[in-house]
């Protein structure tokens, strides 16, 4: 099992509307939340040249500086996972079924959710909804069935527009999509399958939802090594982290997922 982040992509923090730890500063975008310290510690140096009157510190729109605060904040994390007819559907499910589970044992301590959504045949379901219950995922993530073609646009869409529901309701989650499949997708929304993942895996980017491809694509051996699927390239336009994963336990998909949360988890603290 290995981890590549194929692109380097910085955790920016933060805590919205002014509440939280005020942590560091920077330069302003929208200047909401005025760091006093910070933006006197800048203006001093210049006050010689700038010929303040009556003793008053002279301060520029060069010197404002913002403060960064860092609140209390959890994961979001949606499986977006293929169970298509290509080899190891069940597998995949029954791995990703065991990640959402384990995730959710110790989701009350960071507040955290989990979803699941599936894909197959010629759509994606919402599985299970984005939740803290165990209770509620024993219940939802049901037996499925597996087979036919690969809509993984239909997934990664679903899986998008789930995080950016949650982003709206929540806005200090972090969001995390956790792609499990081989990537061979064969059907989409019009003709140019490629095109229609690499503009979703770029919004993923453009909207801070990180994602990580776990990619179950067997490597064809020949006098070339290659795979056939588009999990590398997601992962190249999303900026996300991305496994090449042969053994394809609960227990492996597991470690990946709880690896990654507490990355960014700390990342944001």
């Amino acid at each position: 099992m290995k981890r590549l982040y194929v692109s380097g992509r910085r955790v920016d923090t933060l805590s919205a509307e002014n509440r939280g730890r005020y942590a560091r500063v920077r330069m302003p975008h929208e200047l909401k939340d005025i760091a006093f310290d910070a933006t006197m510690r800048a203006a001093a140096p210049h006050q010689k040249n700038r010929n303040p009157v009556d003793r008053c510190i002279d301060i520029r729109d060069q010197d404002l500086r913002e403060k960064i605060r860092v609140g209390k904040v959890s994961v979001t994390c949606v499986f977006v996972v293929d169970i298509s007819g290509s080899m190891g559907a069940e597998k995949r499910m029954e791995s990703a079924k065991g990640a959402v589970l384990s995730l959710l044992e110790d989701a009350y301590k960071n507040r955290d959710r989990v979803s699941l959504v599936a894909f197959r045949g010629k759509d994606a379901e919402v599985v299970l909804p984005p939740s803290n219950s165990v209770d509620l995922a024993y219940k939802q993530l049901r037996e499925m069935p597996t087979g036919g073609k690969t809509p993984l646009s239909h997934g990664l869409m679903k899986g998008y527009e789930v995080l950016m529901n949650e982003k709206k309701k929540r806005k200090e989650i972090i969001p995390l999509l956790i792609l499990i499949s081989d990537g061979r997708a064969n059907i989409g929304y019009g003709r140019n399958i490629k095109e229609e993942l690499m503009s979703i895996a770029q919004r993923c980017k453009d909207d801070g939802i990180y994602t990580v491809i776990i990619d179950t694509e067997e490597v064809r051996r020949s006098a070339i090594s290659f795979k056939l699927g588009y999990c590398r390239e997601i992962a190249e336009t999303s900026g996300g982290a991305y496994y090449s994963l042969s053994d394809l336990s609960a227990g492996a998909v597991s470690s990946i997922a709880h690896r990654e949360k507490d990355f960014l988890l700390s990342a944001f603290t």
